[in-house]
């Protein structure tokens, strides 16, 4: 029996997480409870992007290191599997060693609106809020 994609994509996570910390940094993970692709027409703005959805101790630790950091870098890790996209992306900012995980799956489905704002703009954002729809932190992420 192989893992599944989100198996691997959680392993690959880990991994990651004790790379950086075996380095030195301090690693805040988000392993989203859910992902929804939103594209610019869908709420009462016209943001775009993946939006996760973090919870319990994983958004207040969010939250903390969002407060005291400028992310001046990010990295995005995927893997397809049907309509499946499994999504790692990884934020960080060097002067602090600090870096977060944003962990999650979208079903590419639902997605193409979002595609093609991300083609249209050549730029693609992650968005980080609460269940209640509490907006956390946005990050932005040129040619996507």
């Amino acid at each position: 029996m192989t893992e599944s994609g989100w198996a691997k994509t959680l392993a690959s996570a880990t991994e990651m997480e004790t790379e950086l910390r075996d380095d030195g940094w301090e690693v805040i993970t988000v392993r989203a409870g859910h992902v929804a692709p939103e594209p610019p027409a869908h709420g009462d703005t016209d943001r775009f992007g993946l939006v996760y959805l973090a919870q319990g101790e994983d958004a207040d630790n969010f939250t903390n290191a969002v407060e005291r950091a400028a992310f001046d870098g990010y990295e995005v890790f995927n893997r397809r599997k049907g309509e499946d996209l499994f999504v790692l992306t990884r934020l960080t900012d060097a002067e602090r060693d600090l870096a977060v995980l944003l962990v999650g799956a979208v079903n590419l489905a639902h997605a193409g609106d979002l595609a093609a704002a991300a083609r249209k703009h050549g730029i693609m954002y992650s968005h980080v809020q609460l269940l209640d729809g509490t907006h956390l932190s946005s990050f932005r992420h040129d040619d996507p």
